[in-house]
């Protein structure tokens, strides 16, 4: 199956239909790795085009989409950043979305997705890359670090009661 899978950069005059039905799942997916903090409010279609759109036509910008027999069924969307200029390493990597259908996972369809995202911060000369994702989401941390990721930092939170 994965030989028929093609991985492309998302264009201009894509139908970006399906990259929004999977950025759905996505959400409510990630609603389950806290009681409160990730429910999502009002996710509109209109959110979700106009951040992909923030990614077309953009040098420090991309979003490789995985593709079987038409349908959308992964996509990974990833950009550069500037630091702080008192840093020594001056830009870094971001991925701001990894997500494969929950039907398609574990053919290796994240690994594609991740090694064009390498690609991608190679040509751009990034040398480190990071992602943020939920400490409950294991599964996705285990993929991280299968892919030769470590952890950076921990990101604390905080509940106030009678709110």
């Amino acid at each position: 199956m994965s030989k028929n899978i093609v991985i492309y950069d998302l264009k201009k005059d894509d139908d970006i239909s399906g990259l929004v039905s999977l950025s759905k799942d996505f959400f409510l997916e990630y609603q389950s790795h806290h009681k409160e903090f990730f429910l999502i409010d009002d996710l509109k279609d209109s959110d979700i085009i106009k951040y992909f759109n923030g990614f077309i036509d953009v040098e420090e910008r991309k979003v490789f989409i995985a593709v079987l027999s038409g349908r959308v069924i992964g996509y990974i969307a990833v950009y550069v950043k500037a630091q702080p200029s008192f840093w020594e390493i001056k830009k870094v990597g971001d991925i701001s979305g990894l997500m494969v259908h929950k039907d398609y996972r574990r053919k290796g369809i994240a690994s594609k997705l991740m090694s064009k995202a390498i690609d991608f911060f190679k040509e751009k000369g990034v040398k480190y890359y990071s992602v943020f994702t939920a400490v409950n989401n294991h599964l996705a941390i285990e993929f991280y670090k299968q892919s030769g990721m470590e952890p950076l930092h921990i990101r604390m939170l905080g509940e106030i009661d009678n709110m």
